[in-house]
């Protein structure tokens, strides 16, 4: 009977998140990949193949990405398992003794990013199978390892495989599983003077996936013709370019995590620090400009833009800001580890920046790429909350009520979606004969990509829609009221 109750939050996470699913449409590159499920299983996997040797190392998200978006009933099913599966493993790992406050603070996470991240992982199948599905595989191998259940030969065995084929997703996942494996052969070897013979093949076998994965014959090709002038600098100047773009992706557009980090440190500095002036001064540096981010990210499409610049990712000030908060931060999780030798903060603060801090090599950022920096940052302050916080009645209730408000914001914004959606369809086969093709333009932020505005999505949008290649589509501006309502 216990099981169950405990079961009926995460069953109608279940359920709300396959409403919304069912809702979306599919946008983007998945107007390919579905033409390319079309064909079959055989020819899926044929395709990924071929573009391991042409285009990607990312087989695995490509064989996935090809099967279910053809079989998108499939896929909103399994999406919605994969987010629960994220929520429940959060809960595990952290093992708190507040279990309605953390299971509402790990729902958050999901239902509180910023809109365009949810846009690109949630509800855009190509971004979100290979952006989320390995998030759910990483987290379990890291609860398996934290909590020494990989004893048995066939649990030794099924992280063997985690290891071989969580990197076979994407880059930056593979890097953080290669990063971690790393930590734990060192703190091994570090506290029993010895190699532990598991966490060494751990660690080879994720850096062998990782190698089949980056080092593909496509990735090797797309570098030749992509991105050239970045590829032509040092790695030290890659690094410099790319800061800005590590601190946007890290604190700038995460209000939710922000929130979570003030919290955490308001805690942090109250328990740790002693002296009366540094303590203010700790409040002060690590409080109010935080809180003035969070309030601009909230409010960014009402207020003036000259205000804006002040405070974005190219400011130096900002840069040094930030650059500076991680060091303290690093340095208050390092006396709060020794103070209550609780790791889950100090190792998922640096697995989570070192996520980001490998995207600094490379060319692409996005919403989608920095997720799980955002993901694993909001564990981190999450356990210093549930250190130091208790909960309480009156504050379950408000999160109950928060969490009815998003998901309530969700489900008007997918249903109206939903209806404009079909509009577009019938116009589309209303017009489907004429030289051009009007469609209404929907907003950005619902699925990525849904408006074929560039060369490669229109020409897959119109053979999605059988529209001769030779028709003009026309957008048109939308009917969208109050951002919601179509």
């Amino acid at each position: 009977m216990k099981k169950l109750k405990l079961a009926i939050p995460y069953t109608l996470v279940f359920i709300l998140f396959g409403i919304i699913l069912f809702l979306s449409p599919i946008s983007g590159d998945d107007w390919g990949n579905y033409l390319v499920g079309r064909e079959g299983i055989y020819h899926s996997i044929g395709n990924a193949i071929g573009m391991y040797f042409d285009w990607e190392g990312r087989f695995l998200s490509r064989v996935f990405i090809n099967i279910l978006t053809y079989h998108k009933v499939i896929w909103n099913l399994v999406n919605s398992l994969v987010i629960v599966s994220i929520v429940y493993l959060i809960v595990k790992i952290l093992n708190s003794h507040n279990k309605k406050l953390i299971f509402f603070l790990s729902l958050f996470i999901i239902i509180f990013m910023n809109i365009y991240t949810f846009s690109q992982i949630i509800v855009w199948i190509a971004g979100n199978i290979t952006y989320l599905f390995p998030i759910p595989l990483l987290l379990y191998y890291f609860y398996r390892i934290l909590n020494n259940k990989d004893k048995t030969l066939v649990f030794t065995f099924l992280l063997i495989i985690l290891n071989f084929i969580i990197p076979m997703f994407v880059e930056h996942v593979a890097g953080v599983l290669v990063i971690f494996n790393l930590i734990i052969n060192i703190v091994y070897f570090i506290k029993y003077k010895k190699v532990n013979k598991k966490y060494l093949a751990y660690f080879i076998v994720s850096i062998l996936g990782m190698a089949i994965m980056y080092f593909s014959p496509g990735n090797v090709k797309r570098s030749l013709i992509e991105n050239l002038e970045f590829n032509e600098l040092s790695i030290f100047g890659k690094i410099i370019y790319n800061i800005p773009n590590f601190i946007y992706y890290t604190f700038i557009i995460n209000p939710y995590m922000i929130l979570l980090m003030v919290v955490a440190n308001i805690y942090l500095i109250k328990n740790i620090v002693s002296n009366k002036y540094i303590k203010v001064a700790s409040y002060v540096y690590l409080t109010i400009l935080p809180v003035v981010i969070i309030i601009l990210c909230l409010v960014s499409n009402f207020i003036m833009q000259p205000f804006l610049t002040m405070f974005n990712q190219n400011n130096i000030f900002i840069i040094i800001y930030f650059i500076s908060y991680i060091l303290v931060e690093f340095i208050l999780l390092i006396i709060f580890f020794y103070r209550k030798n609780k790791y889950i903060p100090f190792l998922f603060f640096i697995l989570g920046i070192a996520s980001n801090g490998i995207m600094l090599l490379s060319p692409t950022w996005g919403y989608r790429t920095s997720f799980l920096t955002y993901l694993l940052l909001s564990i981190a302050f999450i356990s210093i909350i549930d250190c130091y916080g208790h909960e309480k009645k009156i504050i379950n209730y408000i999160l109950f009520a928060f969490t009815c408000i998003a998901f309530t914001f969700y489900l008007i914004l997918y249903i109206n979606l939903y209806r404009a959606q079909l509009d577009r369809e019938k116009e589309i086969k209303r017009q489907i004969d004429n030289d051009i093709i009007y469609i209404e333009k929907f907003p950005s932020y619902v699925n990525c990509n849904i408006n074929p505005d560039n060369p490669y999505h229109l020409g897959k949008f119109k053979e999605y829609y059988n529209i001769r290649q030779s028709t003009q589509i026309k957008l048109v501006e939308e009917k969208w009221k109050y951002i919601i309502f179509y």
